[in-house]
């Protein structure tokens, strides 16, 4: 496959419904159908808790949950317990670590290092910490990483705070380390910052992290039904 890193909009989609299609873009991504591909979008108020989180770390009950709107799934990426919801940039890397990216640890480096160079453009200071996943502005968790691998392929990805409602991270015990706080561009800059903004210089820098060119975007509804299409021709016949 090319150095193309196909990009999709997607826009606002249910969590569910990104976890399903990210798996789906992961297998035809192991078949070659697909060139490498980074999806943005948002959710709707969601909690996830990766492999080696604890539901304990959700400091509200199903009660609270349904009473704020929002959702709470374990789900197949590293890491503990974060949040998603409108105003939050998330995106999943669709990636062949294959022999250039092999190694978990630096794919994540990389991941790391595009949305700092984001927030730099911004004139905002984000960090890694020791110990701690994701990227942090003076203390604070400003972007969680959070990465799965199947058979040397990437899904999840990142989720960057751009203007989220903070008051649902006091819900949780972010990244399951006490202490922890959340913070966002518009915190930071004291001013609101346009999505489309953000989203152009996080496709800018992706692809010059990973030196990959990126294309001129896809279409969600074509994308899916590749998958579709594909999924048909894999299916043992009846």
């Amino acid at each position: 496959m090319s150095r193309e890193l196909s990009v999709v909009d997607a826009g606002m989609l249910d969590y569910l419904d990104a976890w399903s299609l990210q798996k789906s873009l992961a297998r035809l991504r192991r078949d070659e159908v697909i060139s490498d591909t980074l999806v943005l979008t948002e959710h709707p108020p969601t909690y996830t808790i990766g492999r080696r989180g604890s539901r304990s770390n959700l400091l509200i009950d199903q009660a609270t949950l349904d009473r704020i709107g929002a959702r709470c799934y374990e789900v197949d990426r590293g890491g503990d317990i974060t949040f998603h919801g409108p105003g939050q940039l998330v995106g999943y890397l669709i990636m062949d670590l294959g022999r250039e990216e092999r190694g978990l640890r630096r794919f994540v480096g990389n991941l790391e290092a595009a949305v700092i160079g984001v927030l730099s453009g911004f004139g905002i200071s984000g960090e890694p910490a020791q110990g701690k996943p994701g990227v942090w502005v003076h203390g604070r968790k400003i972007a969680a990483i959070g990465v799965a691998v199947s058979r040397r392929v990437t899904y999840h990805g990142f989720a960057l705070n751009i203007d989220p409602d903070l008051r649902y991270f006091d819900y949780m015990i972010p990244c399951g380390i006490p202490g922890s706080g959340a913070t966002s561009i518009r915190r930071e800059l004291r001013r609101t910052v346009a999505t489309g903004e953000v989203k152009e210089r996080i496709v800018s820098e992706m692809a010059g992290k990973f030196e990959r060119v990126p294309d001129g975007g896809k279409d969600l509804a074509s994308l899916r039904a590749e998958a579709d299409e594909s999924g048909k021709a894999s299916a043992p016949a009846s």
